[in-house]
């Protein structure tokens, strides 16, 4: 609960928000309950943070407190780099820092995905498509990615700042303690969990569908590198701004920041992957997405359980694998696909095929 990894919280909620009433009550009930999820997520971390800290205060001391030394110092070294510049080291540090990231967290899946190496990793392979991955479409993808990473992402960085100053975030002052740095990504996650949401739902809809978001869903099985292969508006409106609002709300430090860029772009990556590895989170829910295009629209699943756009997930056997394994068998195997002659379409299935509907 300490990290609220954005496609796997639901988990979670889903234990508090099961057994939801049909008909007249659903949607009283349904607010009822994502209001009971909230509090749930929300205390529930609180009350591990405190429990987790009182238990263990010398180990959070030397990591966190008393070593604010060690990240106090290593703050200070990054900082020097730029000069003690503060326009510096948000302008040019942050997209380094979420270039960096990307490369870092897409590496090894993408070398499987190019060279079928590691074999190993083959096998936790969520879906079958993309093995070998087709040349002539990942270059594209990475041509597209390069862009929204290499241009409109420092562009993006350079509008964000000032805004940032009017408000007082981006600071280079000390560094948060360990227990506001938990609260802010609590928070950083609801707030890009309703900003991503409605930004990606309206993207859905067949006004925008066919000219801002058909070509993020080119990819049915999509892979780590596609998390950013998409149009410019949707870079900035439906990936950049929910990733934003909350340090700016919350008028964060330069660090803390760049600790949460680092973390979105790991989330996304293990999202879009299409490799569920043992102790990792679950890419389940939005590869489902992109095989389905319109349910599963959100990061934590809240939204999604507040307008039931979850129903389409809910009951499939992909939904039973989304879970955190900690064994070396892949899940498919745990959890294997049903015979074919059996997969009749069910009610909770998308009725309709976004991608069709908007062309």
């Amino acid at each position: 609960l300490i990290y609220f990894n954005r496609y796997h919280c639901h988990l979670y909620i889903a234990v508090i928000m099961s057994g939801s009433l049909e008909g007249s009550t659903m949607i009283s009930n349904n607010v009822f309950e994502v209001a009971k999820s909230i509090l749930f997520i929300v205390g529930s971390a609180v009350a591990a943070m405190i429990a987790f800290r009182n238990s263990l205060h010398s180990y959070i001391e030397m990591f966190w407190g008393a070593s604010h030394d060690f990240w106090g110092a290593l703050w200070k070294y990054i900082f020097a780099k730029f000069g003690n510049n503060e326009m510096l080291a948000y302008l040019v540090g942050t997209p380094i820092i979420g270039i960096l990231s990307f490369l870092i967290f897409n590496a090894v899946f993408l070398c499987c995905d190019i060279t079928g190496r590691p074999t190993w990793l083959l096998k936790y392979k969520v879906q079958d498509k993309n093995q070998p991955v087709d040349q002539k479409k990942l270059w594209k993808a990475i041509k597209t990615s390069s862009f929204n990473l290499l241009i409109i992402n420092p562009l993006f960085t350079m509008v964000c700042y000032p805004i940032g100053k009017y408000l007082g975030a981006y600071h280079s002052g000390t560094l948060p303690t360990f227990e506001w740095f938990i609260v802010e990504i609590i928070v950083f996650s609801l707030f890009e969990e309703v900003f991503f949401y409605y930004s990606h739902r309206l993207l859905h809809s067949p006004k925008f569908y066919a000219k801002y978001h058909k070509k993020h869903h080119e990819w049915q099985a999509p892979i780590g590198i596609t998390s950013v292969y998409c149009g410019k508006l949707e870079m900035v409106c439906s990936n950049l701004l929910p990733l934003s609002i909350g340090p700016l709300v919350m008028k964060s430090h330069v660090f803390t920041s760049w600790i949460w860029v680092s973390l979105v772009i790991f989330s996304t990556t293990l999202a879009h992957g299409g490799y569920h590895v043992p102790y990792l989170f679950s890419p389940e829910a939005h590869d489902y997405h992109h095989k389905v295009y319109n349910c599963w629209y959100g990061t934590l699943g809240i939204l999604d359980r507040l307008h039931k756009t979850d129903r389409p997930f809910k009951g499939s056997v992909e939904e039973r694998r989304h879970y955190v394994s900690f064994s070396l068998t892949p899940v498919r195997e745990l959890i294997p696909d049903p015979p074919k002659h059996c997969r009749t379409p069910s009610p909770r299935q998308c009725s309709s095929n976004t991608e069709q509907s908007a062309d």
